[in-house]
């Protein structure tokens, strides 16, 4: 009974460290195939759209394995980034035109 208490706070321990210790990063700024293994061989799961965050726990040989929605995944570590992609709309100001009179401003 002990050893089992004790693999599971071993276990509670290894997860929380796990996650404490993941980068955070981004999809570049194209989808990206999330694969079920490091490598091209592995099937497709999905697809991140671009600037998608996520947490990348561990690297193989070029690839990323990121936890999104408390799922794991593999993509390749080359169209991830470390900083977010987001770009805010730009908004442009409108200038009165005036017409006539020939006051300024």
């Amino acid at each position: 009974m002990k050893t089992l208490i004790a693999s599971a706070i071993f276990a509670a321990a290894t997860l929380g460290a796990s996650a404490a210790s993941a980068t955070q990063a981004w999809v570049g700024h194209s989808a990206l195939n999330a694969r079920s293994g490091p490598g091209t061989h592995y099937h497709v799961l999905g697809t991140f759209n671009p600037c998608t965050p996520v947490h990348v726990v561990a690297y193989k040989h070029g690839w990323a394995k990121v936890a999104y929605q408390h799922n794991y995944y593999w993509v390749s570590a080359k169209y991830l980034q470390g900083k977010s992609c987001y770009q805010k709309p730009q908004y442009k100001t409108h200038q009165k035109k005036h017409h006539g009179g020939g006051y300024g401003y």
